[in-house]
C-alpha cells in the first residue's frame, strides 16, 4: 500500500507503507526461507553420501516403481503419515532427513502465521488475531493428518 504526502509546490511524494506485521512476517519468511535451504542441502548430502542409512534401499524402490504409493508402502512396510518420527530411527536415516527438510518448507507459512498471531494479540486487534489464528489452526489440523480422506 502506498501513502502520498504533500509537498511543497504541489508536488507529492510516494513512500512505501507496511505495517509490523507485514515487516515481521517478511523477517520470519526469509529467515525460515534460508534455513530451510541449509536444511535441504545437508539432507541432501546426507541421503546421496549414505553417510545415514537409508530407510528403503533404492534398488527396493525402483523394483516397484509401478505400484501405486498405497501398494508400494504396504510392500516395503514403510511408516505411513507421521509415524516416521516414532519409528525406530526414523529421524536417523538419509532419506527421512531429507523428507523432513521439504516438510519444514511446507511449514514455513505456519512460522510466519504464528508470528502474525503474536504481534496482532501484541498491538490489540482482536479481528485481525481471530483470522489468523483460525488460519494457524485450520492449517496446524490439516497438516496433522487428523482429518483425511479415505479413512
Amino acid at each position: 500500500m502506498k501513502a502520498t504526502e504533500g509537498q511543497p509546490g504541489g508536488a507529492k511524494q510516494e513512500r512505501e507503507y507496511a505495517d509490523r506485521v507485514h515487516i515481521f512476517y517478511a523477517k520470519t519468511l526469509d529467515f525460515v526461507s534460508h534455513a530451510v535451504i541449509v536444511a535441504m542441502v545437508i539432507g541432501y548430502v546426507l541421503y546421496l553420501t549414505g553417510l545415514l542409512p537409508l530407510s528403503i534401499p533404492i534398488g527396493a524402490i525402483a523394483g516397484n516403481w509401478h505400484l501405486s504409493a498405497a501398494e508400494m508402502q504396504a510392500t516395503l512396510h514403510h511408516p505411513k503419515g507421521w509415524s516416521f518420527v516414532t519409528a525406530p530411527g526414523g529421524v536417523l536415516q538419509g532419506d527421512i532427513v531429507s523428507y523432513m527438510s521439504v516438510i519444514l518448507l511446507a511449514l514455513a507459512t505456519l512460522f510466519c502465521l504464528a508470528v502474525a498471531v503474536v504481534v496482532y494479540l501484541r498491538e490489540k486487534k482482536p479481528l485481525f488475531f481471530t483470522i489468523a489464528l483460525g488460519q494457524f489452526l485450520v492449517l496446524v489440523v490439516a497438516a496433522s493428518g487428523i482429518v483425511a480422506a479415505g479413512r
